[in-house]
């Protein structure tokens, strides 16, 4: 699919973190069952417990740390290219609104196995 993008996906994705960090981050605290997805061009981007399934759904995902002042943990990033995205999950796409997209998942993500992976994503990232 071509993408018209009028704004770089570093800026995107700098924006989405400042503007809505707070939502994004309440919308993963108890997330089980859903896959929460951000359009920054380039990538589709996901934090946290849906950082976990989109990582498990493509192996080649690129995860990025960063902090916000609300969490005392980092903050895990998965990011895809778009076009691999939207052509694996794009016809599972529950509520698109703007950039963001919600995506029912099959199974439910337990809190040890999220956790789990946290740590691990961590460690790979700052080793």
């Amino acid at each position: 699919m071509y993408r018209t993008i009028s704004m770089p996906s570093g800026i995107r994705l700098r924006q989405l973190i400042q503007n809505q960090h707070k939502e994004i981050l309440a919308r993963e605290q108890d997330n089980d069952k859903f896959l929460h997805l951000y359009d920054i061009g380039a990538y589709w981007v996901a934090f946290e417990r849906s950082a976990c399934r989109l990582s498990g759904l493509f192996s080649e995902s690129e995860l990025t740390l960063f902090r916000v002042s609300d969490c005392v943990e980092y903050v895990v990033m998965a990011s895809v290219p778009a076009d691999e995205a939207e052509g694996c999950l794009g016809g599972y796409v529950l509520l698109h609104d703007g950039i963001y997209r919600k995506v029912q998942s099959e199974h439910s993500l337990p809190t040890g196995d999220y956790r789990h992976w946290h740590e691990r994503a961590v460690r790979s990232v700052l080793l």
